[in-house]
């Protein structure tokens, strides 16, 4: 999952993924929150797509899920990821394009998208760009599940003001470096609401009960790590 103004060499891209699926985040808080986001709208005849699919760690949930493998599509930058994922889940329809590059022609219409620690990367304008597409190829009451390192934790991590609203580097957990654009909690919510959604949802998951002994858990006990959100696409009158 790669920012829009990263490029990770191929060891760089091989970290990020080895680290992404084990995490404790992933783990104690993303994935369950994730799941009990989108778990009530999937059937086997629904159409997926990941937006910032990386090795497929989304793909996989989906899947459990019951969603068809080969009605599965990602989008994803990094060409290594895109590899990975592609040996791991032969049948998806994953493709290589940076996701502000738009419209995603290679994409039918689907009934859920996914954007899972991708958006954060998107200033304003991007993200709403993003957003739009995704509306256009959502069928009416289709839903969005978002994903964002919690704004305020990003900019605390940042040592920057949480109303500066520019681009900064954040060390990364698996190594290195990322970037936020800085957008507030409030900026997400109504680039959501302008392209065209209406929340149904909105959670700061706290760390799964089965995981609040572990010794990772202190670092995520401080405050909100994770800002998760569902959405549902309205008709466009």
């Amino acid at each position: 999952m790669v920012s829009d103004d990263t490029t990770w060499t191929t060891a760089e891209a091989i970290k990020y993924e080895e680290f992404a699926e084990k995490s404790y985040s992933w783990r104690c808080i993303e994935e369950p929150s994730l799941r009990s986001l989108i778990a009530p709208f999937i059937s086997q005849t629904s159409v997926a797509l990941d937006l910032g699919c990386g090795g497929g760690r989304i793909i996989r949930l989906l899947q459990q899920l019951g969603v068809p493998e080969n009605a599965i599509f990602g989008i994803d930058r990094d060409q290594t990821l895109i590899q990975i994922a592609r040996q791991k889940y032969p049948k998806a329809q994953l493709v290589r394009q940076d996701i502000t590059r738009t419209p995603y022609d290679e994409i039918p219409k689907i009934d859920l998208a996914t954007a899972h620690l991708i958006l954060q990367h998107l200033g304003a304008d991007d993200l709403l760009r993003c957003l739009a597409e995704v509306h256009r190829l959502l069928r009416p009451l289709g839903y969005l599940a978002v994903g964002l390192p919690h704004p305020v934790r990003v900019a605390q991590q940042a040592g920057v003001s949480y109303f500066a609203r520019r681009s900064h580097p954040i060390p990364a957990p698996w190594g290195g470096q990322t970037t936020s654009s800085g957008l507030t909690v409030s900026d997400y919510l109504n680039c959501v609401i302008k392209a065209g959604f209406v929340l149904r949802r909105i959670a700061e998951p706290d760390i799964c009960k089965w995981c609040q002994a572990a010794s990772d858990a202190h670092a995520y006990v401080v405050g909100p790590t994770r800002l998760m959100m569902l959405a549902q696409a309205q008709p466009i009158s």
